[in-house]
């Protein structure tokens, strides 16, 4: 692959992150459905399985990162970025948290007593008790994904348009080496999408749970974001 920008090098992160973690998930994902479907209904889809331990696992550098960026802001050209990326890391905090409903599918706690009337799902987390904290957040990423990860660098090769390290641009968009993974975080909802408009569900192996998916890649998404990020302020002060 050969998409690491040639407007942005400090930005560069490895092809095994940027490339083949997030395919390797997706055909993963699927050569599980097809070798094994009861293993992968049995762990994949249970909500308290793999699926949400690894969705926390992936978050876990990108938490990192953004803390290292948050005690490195003083050396950002701009004062707002530090904030943004602290906000970027208390998403990533609150989507890892929510996924262990707070460590409760680590540890198995009971679930306390108001939380178990309002939760539609009994655990400790909030995103089962309103689409505040669920399906709009949810949206509001995918609507990130698709435009700093996609539309944006569509527009920036049309125009012919280049973000320097002297412009707020260049660190608040996302690096080009994260087109692959926010195409695929979009694309994995297209197919159950399109079809359920026309009364159908997905035929195997692609009957998967996507939204589990979507939730990995949106991971690698944030985690990718903010480790090239770090790297870029590393190389642009030393």
């Amino acid at each position: 692959m050969t998409i690491p920008s040639d407007t942005d090098e400090s930005g560069i992160l490895p092809a095994w992150a940027w490339a083949w973690l997030p395919i390797g998930l997706v055909a993963g994902v699927l050569a599980w459905r097809i070798v094994d479907e009861s293993s992968y209904r049995a762990h994949f889809e249970n909500e308290l399985g793999f699926a949400e331990n690894g969705t926390a696992v992936l978050l876990i550098p990108g938490i990192y990162a953004a803390l290292i960026v948050w005690r490195l802001r003083e050396r950002l050209p701009f004062r707002l970025l530090g904030f943004w990326y602290g906000l970027v890391g208390l998403g990533c905090v609150y989507f890892a948290g929510e996924e262990l409903s707070w460590g409760q599918s680590l540890f198995h706690w009971e679930t306390p007593e108001l939380l178990e009337r309002v939760n539609d799902q009994g655990e400790t987390n909030i995103h089962n008790i309103s689409s505040w904290f669920d399906q709009k957040p949810r949206l509001l990423l995918e609507l990130w994904v698709l435009f700093g990860g996609v539309l944006f660098h569509v527009w920036s090769k049309a125009t012919g348009r280049r973000s320097l390290p002297g412009h707020w641009a260049y660190w608040f968009w996302p690096a080009r080496q994260l087109i692959p993974v926010s195409v695929l975080a979009l694309i994995v909802m297209m197919p159950k999408r399109i079809l359920e408009s026309f009364g159908s569900l997905p035929p195997p192996p692609f009957d998967i749970r996507e939204t589990e998916l979507q939730e990995y890649l949106f991971a690698v998404f944030l985690t990718l974001y903010l480790w090239s990020v770090l790297t870029r302020l590393r190389a642009t002060s030393s």
